[in-house]
């Protein structure tokens, strides 16, 4: 296959921009510069652009460790995107967030061009429990982990379901919640009582932010990362070298089809 073809479907980008950032020398291949657009890949030749490998088929996933100010949509006619935190070399052009997060709310955000991993990932049928770390203008009144627990009622009358809540200290509090309400952890706080000050998401289902992945960068999903999240919502069984907690790096993932559940 012809390298700015290579390119072109691994990026997303069209062919014509792909030819001049070849002859711009910003491509490798094998590990030198190559600025002829019709040189040949074949099998064994990495392709890199940018410091990233280029994959030519198949989807993109991101994680991002969000920072405050970006909004999570591709449209940035209300301000800057999630995207502007994306490295060039990933932004396929239908690459786009899994869900929401506030203009103010750091954190994990999954970005994909898959758009039935996204419908997967956000149906909410499939549970998938979302992680939050929230600092507090004023301490939870002494009821609050009852009141989470049995599904708080906002204040327009809609009752959310079942929510965990893990006081850390007088000001700082874990929320694991199954849904994904319009700003449903800050009017969850409100109908306690208290008031959000910041609000960072830690893990999605079984995948948690990295570590080592600072906030406002990202990267591609290791294959390990994805089959995890894939695991978690097709309801199949996966073990790992650390049981419910993906740990960075971590290569070891087994698949095999979940039991057929027994008839009620």
């Amino acid at each position: 296959m012809r390298l700015d073809r290579f390119l072109s479907q691994g990026s997303g980008m069209p062919r014509s921009e792909a030819v001049q950032r070849i002859r711009r020398g910003e491509v490798q291949l094998g590990g030198q510069v190559v600025r002829d657009s019709g040189a040949q890949v074949i099998t064994g030749k990495d392709v890199v652009w940018r410091g990233l490998q280029v994959r030519p088929y198949g989807h993109v996933h991101v994680v991002l460790n969000k920072p405050q100010g970006l909004i999570s949509s591709t449209d940035d006619g209300d301000g800057a995107t999630v995207l502007s935190a994306v490295p060039e070399a990933l932004r396929h052009k239908d690459l786009a967030p899994v869900g929401r997060l506030d203009k103010d709310t750091t954190g994990l955000l999954i970005l994909t061009t898959d758009g039935g991993l996204q419908h997967l990932l956000t149906h909410p049928k499939r549970h998938l429990d979302k992680q939050y770390l929230a600092s507090l203008e004023q301490p939870l009144p002494a009821d609050a982990v009852d009141r989470f627990a049995s599904g708080i009622e906002l204040a327009d009358g809609t009752v959310c379901q079942p929510a965990g809540l893990v006081p850390e200290s007088n000001l700082q509090v874990r929320v694991t919640l199954r849904e994904g309400k319009y700003h449903q952890v800050k009017r969850m706080v409100a109908a306690c009582g208290s008031s959000v000050v910041t609000l960072h998401r830690e893990r999605i289902g079984p995948l948690w932010l990295p570590s080592d992945l600072p906030q406002g960068t990202a990267r591609r999903l290791t294959d390990a990362e994805l089959a995890v999240l894939l695991a978690a919502v097709t309801e199949t069984k996966v073990r790992t070298l650390v049981p419910d907690v993906l740990a960075p790096g971590s290569l070891v993932v087994v698949s095999e089809p979940a039991e057929e559940p027994a008839d009620a």
